[in-house]
């Protein structure tokens, strides 16, 4: 996941985050230049996001935690902490 999906997706965030710094320098009017900024600014909210992501998913990529079928979603979807939704709501704690 971490390396189909959420490096890829970095790099592409970072790329439009450059593109919209030079679009917003050349911008011909200050709507469209408040309109580039805003949407500069929830990418950068975007990406820090997806960097906290980034940690803790390498963090348990980096434990290779084995899981076995057999044990069922409850004790599988457990072992990866708090890195998936609504862990509670599977387990039964937190």
């Amino acid at each position: 996941m971490r390396t189909e999906y959420v490096i890829p997706l970095l790099g592409r965030i970072e790329a439009r985050i450059e593109q919209l710094k030079d679009d917003i320098a050349a911008a011909t009017s200050t709507a469209h230049g408040k309109r580039l900024q805003k949407e500069r600014d929830k990418l950068i909210k975007q990406q820090a996001e997806l960097q906290k992501f980034d940690e803790k998913l390498r963090h348990y990529a980096d434990r290779r935690i084995q899981l076995d079928l057999d044990d069922g979603v409850k004790v599988n979807y457990g072992k990866f902490g708090d890195l998936l939704a609504e862990v509670k709501a599977v387990t039964g704690n937190a």
